[in-house]
């Protein structure tokens, strides 16, 4: 006994001042009803601070809480039993120990047990024996004798262990019996509260949550980690650059990891740790092929049970990663050593994925190998452009900035990647450029005709993001080239389907856009290709809100919108399209306060990405018709501006001409006045626009629909009736030929209007009841108040035979009554330079004496968007009552006189 240490019968005196651990401190409470604890981690979680935590807790009047540090000495069992008999004595370390607690060097394991086992029996006490490092001693002695100890102490005693490696002491069937308590490296990382606790002492550098949290992301909430970040900061370390550049290679990190994590493992196992780190998912057989071994999978498991920082993806343990601090320090440590062999290792995955078909895994460590003639083979190999739109575009981009251009163009795959990430990126000038000089290439040279058929395929995108027209026949040529590629050829023929359904639905043929557009679905799915895929359901939503079937419209974008968010992230290039889409048949459903929350994020973030030109018109075009319906024509023509400049960039004539007649629209739904309608139809051509109708394909037909909208809402307001009538009934036959429901309400709201006006009143009313009957069932509001001055007597004359139809129709109707005599015309005044549009007109409806839901309803927006925008007013003009919002908006000429009532 003479010969033991005695301070390892107490907690480090190193320990300190720790950031307490309370919720673990309370699980570790559990200790006291279970047999058995396990606290097994790697080095650095914080194993030691936690029970020291929890030790000093307890009053030894109370509980008998046994302490023994163990160290590699301690693996001969004679001697564990003495340090454990040591620790139960219940003495101060130095203290003399009784004669009875002793067990003498020698004495045989079983009779050591016995004594300890006696010892505890007489404690009237708990009893809590703690082993922290049991790695450091563990032996089969040393484990045998626990597991004797553990089974045959008195009920009384309670083991708690800490241990680096995955200890084996029975503790299957204490689980069964509910007697193990397990704590693992995932119960130990910090939590945010935790580590702005300690980042935030007194003597520290004081952090924001935003780098809190960078460094709880970079570190995984690893203690050790989090621990020596805090000293850095507190000896003056610069708080930014810090931050940003924390990494495995951080000094004192890098000291701790080598000495604490590396070096405590033998020598071949050293060399297997740094050659795996290179690989951010490990598998036996890539232990194996890195380190030349057949045991790859078990060389996994024993590093697991060592606490290596190495952590299993699955419960079924198919593949396993370091920590990526551990994981950045190796990769340093191993370029520093060696760096032809690191790109020799690199070379050698780059091979073995390429070889395994994992293309993204080898064109990573192709680059890496700094091996461009593989690297261009591997790209090639996997597909070149095709593994953009597999997901793949960053890898794309990382590849070919590292291949010199004499290297890529030698390759038409390649080439055809390097024109495909134009496209993306909007360089349409330059896809087109380079598209035009390989197809020249290609004909005057002996091409395979697989390669032609990429070429083409590749085509037929660059075409559909230009915008392109195309002629009926163009399409049945589509559907020709579709029957030519290979069945299996998945991703050729979801390119050349989802844009032969594109260009069906914009010439209007909806019923033939649904099939290839379906097809194109089936076969991305069959590709696992889920981004792709959401691009089938945008144009399946467009198809079916064409067709005035909104509510599965609505349905098909909820689905892509849960998908969207699960697998790319709410705020991806992907969520602002579908935001963009849903925001348009929110719009429909009069739930415009709500489609301009989605819009408000999407459209900026639309604006960085690439796009095509349904997606901008249904942002663009949505976001001013809101806009307009506010109240802020000048807002909606700053819209409608922003659209035109990126028609131009991205070279989208289609968008650009939609633009033009979107304004005129604007005008001609919520402004009385007329010159200024009929001088913008002039400037952007409207009859040329709406004469090409009645072609077969026009060149761009949403543009000709939308303009002939527009030519017959000008000329009903002028009184050209029968004119308008006439081109209305043609447009009314095209309509009905291609099911565009959605254009028929429209085509009948209007119909309506010109006879009612021409004295027709039955047929007026016959087409309004029409317009009801197909928007009814949809819940399709808007088009009724958009053209409210086109509406309001066909729904008097329809709601004083309410009594007489049926309760839908009738609720439908009183509905709608109720929309529109909360839209009356309402003249803003001019905003000032501080106030936008939508805020004066929301200070006007304010002075009128209305709350802020009536506003809301008034103006199309929620009433949380209507408070939000009050806030900003109040304190744009210095106020926090609306009455001073009311008295200061008058005495300023803000709002006239004549307009205000007290305020609510």
């Amino acid at each position: 006994m003479d010969e033991l240490i005695p301070t390892k019968i107490a907690p480090p005196i190193w320990m300190g001042d720790q950031i307490r651990r309370d919720a673990l401190l309370a699980r570790l409470d559990e200790a006291l009803a279970r047999r058995l604890t396990l606290i097994h981690a790697p080095a650095g979680y914080g194993k030691t601070s936690l029970l020291a935590q929890w030790r000093a807790r307890f009053d030894d009047d109370a509980l008998l809480v046994a302490w023994l540090s163990l160290e590699r000495d301690d693996s001969d069992p004679d001697r564990l039993a003495q340090y454990i008999a040591l620790a139960l004595s219940g003495v101060e370390p130095g203290e003399a120990v009784e004669e009875g607690d002793r067990i003498a060097a020698g004495v045989p394991s079983r009779a050591a047990l016995s004594v300890i086992i006696n010892r505890i029996a007489r404690e009237k006490r708990p009893v809590v024996l703690i082993l922290d490092d049991l790695h450091s001693a563990e032996s089969a002695g040393v484990t045998d004798f626990l597991q004797s100890l553990i089974r045959h102490a008195p009920r009384n005693c309670h083991f708690i262990i800490a241990s680096r490696d995955y200890p084996w002491l029975g503790q299957s069937v204490l689980a069964a019996e509910e007697q193990l308590l397990e704590f693992t490296s995932e119960d130990l990382k910090f939590s945010m509260s935790e580590a702005e606790a300690m980042l935030a002492r007194p003597d520290g550098a004081q952090l924001g949550g935003d780098d809190v949290r960078s460094l709880i992301e970079r570190t995984e909430g690893w203690p050790i980690a989090l621990q020596l970040t805090f000293l850095s900061l507190k000896r003056g370390m610069d708080r930014r650059r810090f931050v940003d550049g924390f990494s495995g290679s951080s000094t004192e990190l890098a000291r701790y990891l080598s000495e604490q994590v590396l070096m405590s493992l033998p020598e071949d196992t050293q060399e297997v740790v740094i050659r795996t780190a290179l690989l951010d998912r490990v598998t036996g057989e890539a232990v194996n092929l890195l380190c030349d071994r057949q045991d790859g999978w078990l060389m996994l498991e024993r590093l697991e049970h060592q606490g290596v920082l190495l952590t299993p993806l699955s419960p079924e343990r198919e593949a396993y990663r370091y920590h990526q601090l551990f994981a950045g320090y190796l990769r340093e440590r191993l370029a520093r050593r060696d760096a032809t062999e690191l790109r020799m290792l690199h070379r050698r995955l780059a091979e073995w994925f390429a070889g395994r078909g994992e293309a993204a895994e080898a064109v990573s460590h192709a680059i890496q190998a700094d091996d461009d003639a593989m690297l261009a083979e591997i790209v090639e190999t996997a597909g070149g452009w095709r593994l953009i739109p597999q997901g793949e575009q960053g890898l794309i981009e990382r590849a070919l900035a590292k291949l010199p251009a004499a290297t890529v163009d030698a390759r038409p795959l390649l080439v055809l990647a390097r024109l495909y990430l134009d496209i993306k990126f909007g360089r349409m000038e330059a896809a087109r450029a380079e598209y035009d000089q390989l197809v020249e290439r290609a004909e005057s040279a002996d091409t395979p005709p697989d390669l032609l058929t990429e070429i083409r395929v590749v085509g037929d995108v660059l075409a559909e993001y230009e915008n392109v027209p195309m002629t009926f026949e163009d399409l049945l040529g589509r559907e020709a080239l579709l029957r030519t590629l290979p069945a299996d050829d998945h991703l050729a023929l979801a390119n050349v389907s989802e844009s032969l359904g594109a260009k069906y639905y914009e010439g209007g043929w909806l019923e033939r856009a649904m099939e290839p557009t379906l097809a194109a679905r089936a076969h991305y799915q069959a590709l696992g290709s889920p981004y792709s895929d959401m691009f089938t359901r945008f144009h399946e939503a467009r198809i079916r809100y064409a067709q005035g079937r909104l509510k599965e419209a609505v349905a098909v974008l909820a689905v892509a919108r849960v998908e969207i968010e699960r697998n790319f992230g709410d705020r991806s290039d992907l969520a602002a399209n579908c935001a963009a889409f849903e925001a348009e048949l929110l719009y429909d459903l009069d739930r415009a306060g709500e489609a301009g929350a989605l819009l408000e994020w999407a459209l900026p973030h639309m604006e960085q990405f690439d796009g095509w030109v349904d997606v901008y018109a249904a942002a663009y075009f949505t976001a001013a018709r809101a806009a307009a319906s506010a109240g802020a024509l000048d807002e909606a023509r700053a819209l409608l501006v922003r659209a035109g400049q990126v028609a131009g960039r991205r070279r989208l004539r289609q968008l650009e001409l939609l633009a033009g007649v979107c304004e005129l629209e604007l005008l001609l739904l919520h402004d009385d006045g007329i010159e200024a309608a009929q001088a913008l139809a002039e400037r952007i051509g409207l009859d040329a626009l709406a004469d090409t109708m009645v072609e077969e394909s026009p060149l761009y037909r949403p543009v000709a629909v939308a303009a002939t909208l527009c030519r017959v809402r000008l000329a009903l307001i002028e009184g050209r009736q029968d004119a308008a009538l006439a081109e209305l009934a043609a447009m009314e036959r095209w309509a009905r030929e291609h099911g565009a429901g959605r254009l028929l309400i429209e085509l009948h709201l209007l119909q309506s209007y010109g006879c009612r006006e021409a004295g027709d009143t039955a047929r007026a009313q016959a087409y309004f009841d029409e317009a009801v009957g197909t928007a009814m069932f949809q819940d399709i509001v808007r088009p009724f108040i958009d053209a409210q001055r086109f509406v309001r007597h066909g729904l008097e004359e329809a709601l004083a035979a309410a009594p007489r139809v049926d309760r839908f129709r009738a609720q439908f109707l009183r509905n709608l009554a109720r929309a529109l005599a909360g839209r009356r015309p309402v003249a803003a005044a001019p905003a000032p330079d501080c106030l936008s549009h939508a805020e004066s007109a929301i200070l006007l409806h304010l002075s009128q004496g209305y709350s802020n839901k009536e506003i809301a309803r008034l103006i199309g927006m929620s009433p949380d968007t209507v408070k939000y925008r009050l806030k900003s007013v109040f304190r744009k003009i210095g106020v926090t009552k609306r009455r001073d919002a009311v008295r200061v908006s008058h005495e300023r000429g803000l709002i006239a006189a004549s307009d205000t009532v007290p305020a609510a």
